[in-house]
């Protein structure tokens, strides 16, 4: 049996695509081309609180669409015939989960996200009963949104599609640019205008979207439509209510679509899809070859000349790379040898303040805790802004490469600063003024003065024994006063013991981890060297590569410039071919209806 011409001409396209590395176009070709016989889809596209979910449910007189407030289904909702109202989650896994028509708002927004491919609605209304599938779409918005994804999806199956904007405002330029879109793939639109019941100005927003349709070259119908005149006609059964709703042309419109001869209809939508196709690949193609037609112009000696520049400008770029790299990493060596000193100095501050204020013996055990907190805190600090400042470097270098390497910067050998490692700050030994040796100070100094006035006391003509009242009296407080001397003197030889055991671990720390943060900053020059030196490598290769493609001739550019008109001509004709064929189908569809 031999193939349609529409399928010869859509699968020459389809092979097009593949070959230009257009995934997307093959993808709603194939679409197109297995599309299942016996069904009209119809979709319903438009943009948010535009009145989609209320027209659908209007032209079924059911309630199948979530409308208002109610949460919209992130997946295109399918609405079939069937004899009686059912509903069925279809899950990207394949699953088919049935569930009650009523239930399905509520179940549609228990689901996470994702985990759906489509709704699929049956209801026993008459309109459906030919095969005839409405197909609710997510509300159009954000272009890189996964809705829009969804809803735009629709095209590469639909055989016609209803576009709806509400009466409040004339099209605006997002609507009209999705018309423009929906046009280009799918032969048969319609522009429902809603909610004409509650826009007194309804009529010059329809007369002024059919001029900008007809200024844009879409040649589509504007079918003023009101929801709520149709279902309250639908309670009441007034047909000249319904008549004013402006349903009745809506319907006459849809059971046209679904009165169409199916190898028509079929062949027409193939046409429209071909040509829709091979205008995007040919504009591409035109681009690549303009840009190489740029190229084949500038001729041999200009494409040489514009390869030594680029030689020039590579080697400054290397010098201002290298010096700048040379530069930051001298000024961080002594940025961070600097921060580290300067916080230790401020630990030092507060250890003289410390021991000068307070008793070690009496403070050390909560003095010690702090101390290793306070040079673990410095230390963690200095490496942080060490590990900024040398990504930082990184980034400053990489844009004397250009932005595009930005993203590609080498990972730093800057894994912790080994705070974790660090020893805690030793206890001295610190002695303390016991009871015995206060005792023995005390009567050490007493022996002094009991002597001194007891001598002074036995003169002859005071006639006083050598030990009395008073030099008992002078020998106590010559003890009280060398016991105090002596408790001071050694406190301040606890007070230097303990400066000296702190500082001398803070110097051991600030002597350590000094080193290893030189020592890390050398690791991160060593590593941005030996990165960016391979990237000026890579673009010293590449220009010496295009030197020897520009030497060699220009016979590959001429020969990929026939090759790309070749394919444009190719192209072209496979456009004019699928024109011929839609003009065919669409003269035996009208000579079918006439």
């Amino acid at each position: 049996m031999t193939a349609p011409a529409w399928l010869e001409v859509l699968n020459e396209t389809l092979d097009a695509c593949r070959t230009h590395g257009r995934a997307d176009l093959a993808e709603r070709l194939r679409r197109r081309r297995d599309a299942p016989e016996g069904q009209i889809r119809l979709g319903v596209l438009g943009f948010p609180k535009q009145g989609k979910g209320y027209l659908l449910n209007a032209i079924l007189n059911a309630p199948v669409c979530a409308v208002g407030d109610a949460a919209t289904p992130a997946v295109p909702t399918e609405i079939a015939y069937a004899p009686e109202p059912a509903a069925t989650l279809v899950a990207r896994s394949l699953e088919r989960i049935p569930v009650a028509v009523d239930r399905l708002t509520g179940e549609l927004g228990a689901r996470p996200a994702g985990t759906l491919s489509r709704v699929e609605v049956g209801v026993p209304r008459e309109l459906l009963a030919a095969g005839l599938v409405l197909v609710d779409t997510p509300p159009i918005g954000d272009p890189r949104s996964p809705r829009t994804a969804a809803a735009l999806d629709l095209l590469a199956e639909a055989d016609a599609v209803i576009i709806v904007s509400d009466a409040t405002a004339p099209l605006s330029a997002a609507e009209l640019a999705l018309a423009r879109h929906v046009r280009t793939w799918c032969p048969h639109v319609v522009l429902a205008l809603t909610k004409i019941d509650a826009s007194p100005g309804w009529r010059a927003v329809a007369e002024a979207d059919r001029k900008m349709l007809a200024e844009a070259g879409i040649d589509s119908p504007v079918l003023p439509v009101s929801a709520v005149v149709r279902q309250a006609a639908a309670k009441t059964g007034d047909a000249d209510l319904n008549s004013r709703s402006g349903f009745p042309e809506l319907l006459t419109w849809i059971t046209e679509q679904a009165a169409r001869p199916p190898e028509q209809s079929r062949a027409l939508l193939a046409a429209v899809g071909v040509r829709a196709a091979a205008a995007e690949l040919v504009e591409s193609l035109r681009d690549r070859a303009e840009a190489a037609g740029q190229d084949a112009g500038l001729g041999q000696a200009a494409l040489l000349q514009r390869a030594q520049r680029r030689a020039d400008d590579l080697r400054r770029q290397n010098t201002r790379w290298q010096n700048l790299l040379s530069d930051e990493i001298t000024d961080l060596l002594a940025d961070a040898e600097y921060d580290l000193r300067e916080r230790t100095r401020k630990i030092v501050n507060s250890i003289d303040q410390t021991f000068d204020e307070g008793d070690p013996a009496k403070v050390w055990d909560d003095f010690a805790p702090w101390l290793d907190d306070a040079l673990a805190d410095a230390v963690e600090t200095n490496y942080a802004w060490l590990t900024d400042r040398s990504q930082w470097i990184a980034q400053a270098v990489a844009t004397c490469f250009g932005t595009q390497y930005d993203q590609a910067l080498p990972d730093l050998p800057l894994d912790g600063s080994g705070i974790e490692d660090l020893d805690d700050v030793r206890r001295p030994k610190i002695e303390k003024f016991k009871i015995g040796q206060q005792a023995f100070t005390g009567l050490r100094g007493s022996y002094g003065g009991v002597l001194m006035f007891g001598l002074v006391t036995s003169l002859p003509w005071l006639g006083l024994p050598l030990i009395n009242p008073v030099s008992i009296s002078a020998g106590a407080a010559f003890a009280v006063k060398t016991i105090r001397d002596e408790g001071g003197m050694r406190l301040q030889r606890r007070q230097a013991v303990a400066k000296q055991a702190a500082q001398r671990h803070v110097d051991d720390v600030f002597l350590r981890f000094s080193k290893e943060c030189r020592d890390a900053v050398r690791m991160v020059q060593r590593r941005l060297r030996d990165h960016f030196t391979g990237l000026a490598e890579e673009l010293a290769d590449e220009l010496t590569h295009e030197r020897e493609t520009i030497l060699a001739g220009t016979a590959e550019r001429e020969r990929r410039t026939v090759h790309i008109r070749r394919e444009i001509d190719r192209l072209a004709g496979l456009h004019q071919r699928a024109g011929e064929l839609g003009t065919i189908a669409g003269r035996q569809r009208r000579e079918l209806s006439a």
